[in-house]
């Protein structure tokens, strides 16, 4: 390539942004040089300022000055959030965010759906379901999965409230006209399915269609759930259903504070915030293998299996010094893990496994997180009932 094609690239090259900034055209030229040449004379210019430091976060900041960035409130009270403790966007209309509140044990817990999230025309929409007092009792999790339906996990032994232990996650759907809807004689509210073998489940994390994986706060354990075909809007059957336990991952609950998971379908590592021990772990949902069956406990399953041979390990330790670690967002090789009790957000590399920087969002209480398409990161902040958003400043 001459330099005259070189040139011809330019004007679309100079629109290339990396991390969100451009490079200088004096660069790119040069780099282009450097490629496509063996003159030994070529050498590439002093950085300029606009150039991406290895630390930057663009989530947290706009420049390389690292400006602390605004904290925008999103929603409050006024369009009944309530100790919210996490939030998920659809996966297919954009800018909609749902949040999950947490109310009580007896009555069940709700959902916000704001719309045009963050614009003058946001809007949102309150709805609770007729028997959320069992499908959605204290919830603690939400995720969406691709096809659009999501699920729950609920912080209570027993979702008949009688000192069983029968309760685990819900799959709902996200279609308006089933979700929170009465569905005539012999229904049980809105729910399509629900699982009954991890009390006390304190996070959730999307595989894909009807599989999630679940922290089980009563078994110390995660488990992976596949609700198979669900049985439709307010049915029983739960027969098709597969459990599978990986019982060598060890966890810990933090009784008030959920520990929240998220899935990097790149690397097909599963992030576990293992709230109890102040830790973060990672699972390889690839590996692992049937060790055998497990007594069936609170109905009959398809399957129920205890997983041995996976592959995990910590990705934070609990020397770190990690508070009441909450919530967790992934975006490439940076996790954003918030503290519930310090209101930071930090964030990690996930190769080297150390902070590349955090930020203090003056919100104690904050809980869920999680990034926009846009890879705006949004919380909430369960002791205020507020949904913020981090805005980085120039």
């Amino acid at each position: 390539m001459n330099h005259k094609n070189i040139q011809s690239l330019l004007p679309l090259l100079t629109s290339v942004r990396v991390n969100s900034y451009k490079l200088r055209k004096s660069n790119i030229l040069v780099w282009l040089v450097c490629g496509l040449t063996v003159l030994s004379s070529c050498k590439r210019e002093e950085p300029s300022e606009l150039e991406i430091s290895p630390s930057l976060v663009p989530e947290f900041f706009a420049n390389a000055s690292n400006t602390a960035p605004e904290i925008v409130l999103i929603a409050n009270s006024s369009s009944r959030v309530s100790e919210p403790q996490d939030l998920d966007f659809h996966p297919h209309r954009p800018n909609e965010l749902w949040i999950i509140n947490k109310e009580t044990a007896s009555t069940g817990g709700s959902t916000v759906m704001l719309t045009d999230v963050g614009s003058p025309n946001q809007k949102f929409d309150y709805r609770k379901d007729g028997n959320a007092w069992h499908f959605m009792s204290l919830p603690s999790a939400i995720a969406f999965s691709e096809n659009g339906n999501w699920a729950t996990t609920a912080n209570v032994l027993d979702a008949n409230h009688n000192g069983g232990t029968f309760t685990g996650p819900t799959l709902w759907s996200s279609d308006l006209n089933i979700y929170a809807k009465n569905h005539g004689p012999g229904t049980n509210g809105s729910h399509l399915d629900m699982l009954h073998a991890s009390p006390y489940s304190m996070g959730i994390a999307a595989l894909f269609h009807n599989i999630f994986f679940v922290f089980d706060g009563y078994h110390g354990d995660i488990v992976k759930y596949n609700f198979a075909a669900d049985h439709g809007p307010g049915m029983h059957y739960h027969g098709d259903g597969k459990v599978h336990r990986y019982t060598e991952v060890k966890v810990k609950r933090d009784p008030e504070v959920p520990s929240h998971m998220i899935l990097d379908a790149n690397t097909e590592w599963l992030y576990i915030v293992d709230g109890g021990n102040k830790r973060i772990l990672r699972m390889n949902i690839r590996s692992g293998e049937k060790a055998g069956n497990l007594p069936l406990i609170n109905e009959e399953l398809d399957e129920y299996w205890e997983m041995k041979g996976v592959n995990w390990e910590e990705v934070v330790p609990s020397s770190f010094g990690l508070k009441r670690p909450c919530g967790i967002a992934i975006n490439k090789n940076r996790l954003f893990v918030s503290d519930y009790e310090t209101g930071e957000i930090i964030c990690f590399n996930t190769q080297t496994k150390s902070e590349i920087s955090r930020i203090n969002t003056g919100q104690k209480g904050i809980m869920g997180i999680v990034l926009n398409t846009d890879n705006t990161l949004y919380f909430t902040n369960a002791l205020t009932s507020q949904i913020l958003k981090v805005n980085p400043k120039n």
